[in-house]
């Protein structure tokens, strides 16, 4: 397994896996890899920054030996915290691909890259679904403690973080 980063010719990939795993997008969430690749127009960041997002970041694919995409993991920045925040973007295994140490390698990686970017923290959010079940023990597991739950119509919306000084 190689991570590499995500660029205009994988991005379909990583699109493909991302629906697949996460069928029950929000619109918003639905329309982030096209916003990404047209990052560098000004109505797209003009629409990022509408809705709180400074900087859309970067994205990296874990990829097996022929290519194809095992899993995604991605790094951006909201307006209302991004002098002390980097937020987990896209964070996914492929099923085919679970229980081989995929998820946590693409974790720790972007741990490295949170720290790298001089952050103080890493955040996610996350939900209490059953899919997300084996990834809040991956959480656990790199130390992303629960700062905050909120109740929602269809789930809990959890929200993680990871000190990285």
């Amino acid at each position: 397994m190689q991570i590499v980063p995500m660029n205009a010719e994988t991005l379909h990939k990583a699109k493909a896996l991302v629906d697949s795993v996460f069928p029950h997008q929000a619109p918003t969430e639905r329309l982030f890899f096209w916003a990404w690749e047209r990052k560098d127009q000004l109505a797209v960041r003009f629409g990022l920054s509408l809705l709180g997002v400074t900087d859309i970041g970067d994205f990296w694919l874990a990829l097996d030996d022929e290519g194809a995409v095992l899993g995604t993991v991605g790094l951006y920045r909201y307006r209302k915290d991004s002098d002390e925040a980097v937020w987990l973007s896209w964070y996914c295994v492929s099923p085919q691909a679970r229980g081989q140490g995929v998820g946590a390698s693409l974790l720790d990686f972007a741990i490295d890259r949170a720290r790298e970017s001089g952050a103080r923290y890493l955040r996610l959010y996350t939900g209490d679904d059953a899919i997300m079940a084996k990834a809040q023990e991956v959480y656990e597991s790199r130390g992303l403690q629960v700062y905050e739950t909120r109740n929602r119509v269809f789930y809990r919306l959890i929200r993680r973080q990871l000190e990285l000084t």
